[in-house]
């Protein structure tokens, strides 16, 4: 059990270095999100006299802010999930060990 555990750990850090838990990773998504914006606030500036584009105004702002709350509602969520693993494994090295006692 106690090498399922350092697995475990070992995976987590990884994951907090490389990955979406990873400031430099939110804050490299963060970036994109503003210039991909910037650049579609122009783009919609420029083309607004079309129809079409007022109508994917409608589209495209729903899915702005889908990824907006992603970059920062994900790291919340893993955290939660994480913890919650944590704990459950926690509970099974300890019936692992009261079974071994006995």
């Amino acid at each position: 059990m106690e090498d399922f555990k350092q697995q475990f750990e070992d995976e987590l850090k990884t994951a907090r270095e490389n990955t979406v838990l990873s400031p430099e990773y939110r804050r490299k998504k963060l970036i994109m999100y503003v210039i991909r914006t910037i650049i579609a606030i122009v783009l919609f500036y420029i083309f607004w006299e079309h129809q079409w584009v007022k109508w994917l105004l409608y589209v495209y702002i729903p899915l702005n802010l889908i990824f907006l709350v992603s970059i920062f509602g994900m790291p919340y969520f893993l955290n939660k999930k994480i913890n919650k693993t944590k704990e459950q494994i926690d509970e099974l090295d300890d019936l692992s060990e009261d079974w071994e006692e006995e």
